[in-house]
C-alpha cells in the first residue's frame, strides 16, 4: 500500500510546532514563513477593510509575529497600526518581525490604547501555542481582549481567534487559518474560515525532528515512577523479542519497564538490570492462566501506564486468545497498548478494536493478513482524535490515524533490516505513551527515533549491527532533539 496523496487533517495545537519544526531541519527559515503567514494576513486584512485604517493585536509569540509582518506590508499603504501586548518577542523570528514593522508603524505598548476611527481589528494576540480549545486568556491578553470588543468593529483572527472555545474568546468575524484547520475551529467563535498555504512541502507532515517538541519535559523534582510505568508481555518461543522492546521503552525516557513472560522463556532470558522480570503462571506459552494475573496486575499500585503485548508469543489459538482478554482488559481499563508482532493476529479482522486506545505496529505481511481489502483509514474509521494509530513498517513506515491523518518515517539505515527491530520499535513507542504521550504522537516520534538511533547505531558499529545496538542512540537522539542534557 503506498499512500499517493496528501492528507490534511484536523491538526492538534501542539502540531503546529511539530511542523514548524520539521520545516526547519529542512532549512526553511522561521522568518520566511512568518513573512509568508503575515503577506497573506494582510490581504485578507485589507480585502475586510477596504480603505479603512486597521488595527492589529500583537501578543508576544510567533501569531504575534504574524501580525508584525502584515502590519508593515505595502498592501496596506501605511493604513496599519499595531497594539503589542508585551515590550518583547519570545522568539527570535517574531523579535525580527517586530523590528520590521517598528520601522514604518506606529506601535503602540498596552495599556497605552491607540485612539483611531477602526475599520478593522486583526487578532495577533494567541496562535496555537496556546493550551488548547476552551483555555481562558490570562492578563494582559484578557484585558486587550476586553477593550477590543467595546470597538464593535469586525475582527479578523490570525490562525486561531484567542480564547478559542472560552467564555472570554474574543470571536471573530472571520479567521484566516493556516495549513489546515485546527482542534476546536468548528466553533462559531471563528466566523468565516479560510485556510491559507504556507511556503513549505508536504514532506514537513511527515515524521521528524518536528515530533520531539512533543516529547513531555523533565520536571523538576520528579520521582521516580513520574515518567511512566510500562508492561511489556510477550515472549514463550522467543525470549529475547520483549526484551529488546524493555529496553528501548527504558532508553525513550520510560521509568519503570517490566517484563512479563511465560516461566520457562523468563528462566532463558538474560535479564538486563534496568528491567522489572514478571513471570507469568504459564509454562511455554501465554493463555488464560495468565490473565488472571494481569489483571490483579492493572489493579495494583503497580499498574502500567500503557502495555506492549505480542514480542515473541507465538500464534497458540490459546495465546489468541489470551491476547484478546488482555486487549478487552485494557480498554475497560484506559489503558493504551502498543500491539505488535504476533498479537496482531489477534485484532478482529479489518477492524481496530472497539474502545481501544493504542497503536499497531504490522509489517506488510502482517497487514494483509489482518486487514485484507480493507485500507487502515477504513479499519480505523471508528476511532476519533489522537487515540489511535497504525504503523505498516517497512522501508519507509506508513502511518495512518484516524480523521484523515497519513505520514510517512523515512530515513534510517539499511542495515536496520536485521531481527529485532520491530520490536525497538513497539517498545519505543509503548515508553513514550507510557509517559503521557498519545498514541498518535507517540507513533510519530517513535518512528523518527528509531531510525535517526538506527542510523547512529550504523555508522558506530558497521556491518555488525545488531539490535540490542541500537536502544543507546535513542536516548542520545532524544537528547540533541530537544536539547535535554
Amino acid at each position: 500500500m503506498i499512500m499517493k496523496a496528501r492528507s490534511r487533517w484536523v491538526m492538534h495545537w501542539d502540531e503546529v510546532a511539530v511542523f514548524d519544526k520539521n520545516a526547519t531541519s529542512m532549512g526553511i527559515a522561521e522568518l520566511d514563513l512568518m513573512r509568508g503567514a503575515g503577506e497573506n494576513l494582510a490581504e485578507a486584512a485589507s480585502a475586510m477593510a477596504g480603505s479603512g485604517e486597521i488595527l492589529f493585536l500583537c501578543g508576544p509569540g510567533n501569531n504575534g509575529g504574524d501580525g508584525f509582518v502584515a502590519s508593515c506590508s505595502d498592501s496596506l499603504q501605511g493604513r496599519a497600526v499595531v497594539l503589542a501586548s508585551h515590550p518583547y518577542s519570545k522568539s527570535e523570528s517574531s523579535s525580527s518581525a517586530r523590528l520590521m514593522a517598528d520601522k514604518s508603524v506606529r506601535i503602540h505598548l498596552w495599556p497605552s490604547a491607540p485612539e483611531g476611527d477602526w475599520a478593522l481589528v486583526v487578532d495577533c494576540l494567541l496562535g496555537a501555542g496556546g493550551s488548547g480549545p476552551g483555555t481562558a486568556l490570562r492578563t494582559p491578553i484578557s484585558d486587550i481582549a476586553d477593550w477590543a470588543r467595546t470597538l464593535a468593529v469586525p475582527v479578523l483572527a490570525c490562525d486561531i481567534p484567542s480564547g478559542l472555545g472560552a467564555p472570554d474568546c474574543l470571536v471573530a468575524d472571520r479567521t484566516l487559518t493556516f495549513h489546515s484547520l485546527k482542534k476546536g475551529m468548528e466553533s462559531s467563535d471563528c466566523g468565516e474560515i479560510t485556510v491559507s498555504e504556507l511556503p513549505w512541502p508536504d514532506e514537513v507532515q511527515d515524521c521528524g525532528i518536528g515530533d520531539s517538541a512533543r516529547y513531555p519535559p523533565l520536571q523538576k523534582g520528579g520521582r521516580k515512577g513520574d515518567r511512566g510505568r510500562l508492561l511489556v508481555i510477550g515472549g514463550g518461543p522467543y525470549h529475547g523479542a520483549p526484551i529488546l522492546s524493555g529496553l528501548a521503552a527504558a532508553r525513550s525516557g520510560c521509568d519503570l519497564v517490566h517484563v512479563a513472560m511465560p516461566s520457562a522463556a523468563v528462566h532463558r532470558s538474560d535479564w538486563p538490570a534496568s528491567l522489572i522480570p514478571e513471570k507469568l503462571p504459564d509454562d511455554d506459552h501465554l493463555t488464560m492462566r495468565s490473565v488472571g494475573n494481569l489483571d490483579e496486575l492493572l489493579e495494583s499500585g503497580r499498574a502500567p501506564d500503557a502495555i506492549v503485548v505480542g514480542p515473541g508469543l507465538g500464534r497458540e489459538d490459546g495465546t489468541m486468545e489470551a491476547v484478546r482478554a488482555i486487549l478487552d482488559l485494557a480498554s475497560s481499563k484506559q489503558v493504551p497498548v502498543v500491539v505488535d508482532a504476533d498479537a496482531i493476529s489477534a485484532l478482529p479482522h479489518g477492524s481496530w478494536p472497539e474502545g481501544l486506545d493504542g497503536v499497531s505496529t504490522p509489517h506488510q505481511g502482517e497487514a494483509d493478513r489482518w486487514l485484507g481489502e480493507v485500507s487502515p483509514s477504513e479499519a480505523i474509521s471508528g476511532c476519533s482524535g489522537e487515540h489511535s494509530a497504525i504503523v505498516i513498517t517497512g522501508p519507509s513506515d506508513q502511518l495512518t490515524g484516524p480523521g484523515g491523518r497519513q505520514c510517512l518515517a523515512t530515513g534510517g539505515h539499511p542495515r536496520m533490516a536485521v531481527g529485532g527491530t520491530g520490536d525497538l520499535l513497539a517498545g519505543t513507542i509503548g515508553g513514550l505513551m507510557a509517559q503521557g504521550m498519545p498514541p498518535w504522537p507517540a507513533a510519530r516520534l517513535g518512528c523518527a527515533l528509531l531510525r535517526e538511533a538506527g542510523k547512529r547505531a550504523a555508522k558506530e558499529k558497521g556491518p555488525g549491527l545488531l539490535a540490542e545496538d541500537v536502544p543507546v542512540h535513542i536516548a542520545h537522539t532524544l537528547s540533541d532533539w530537544t536539547g535535554d542534557v
